[in-house]
């Protein structure tokens, strides 16, 4: 489910509905992750979701997935954190609602 708040608050005005929908799947996958008790070293959850993964999920191509993270990153729904060069980022789901 997309949170209303992303539809009805002035902030998220701009933001593309398949960034709104990209952030919808994060959310669900933070449920996942606090299933699985995946915790950094200050006890914040994450979540692994690479491109690879947007691309198949969203049926886009890869320049249409970076360009959907990075509209998450620049209105704050996500931060991502770069683990390594052959790991995935961690990337934790920010709430405001």
């Amino acid at each position: 489910m997309i949170p209303w708040a992303l539809i009805t608050e002035p902030m998220f005005h701009g933001l593309s509905m398949e960034s709104k929908v990209l952030y919808a799947m994060m959310l669900d996958r933070m449920g996942l992750s606090k299933k699985n008790n995946w915790l950094d070293e200050q006890k914040r959850v994450f979540i692994y979701y690479t491109v690879d993964e947007i691309i198949e999920k969203m049926g886009c191509c890869k320049q249409k997935a970076v360009k959907l993270l990075k509209e998450l990153k620049e209105i704050g729904l996500i931060e991502c954190e770069r683990i390594g060069l052959t790991k995935p980022n961690r990337i934790y789901v920010k709430t405001y609602y």
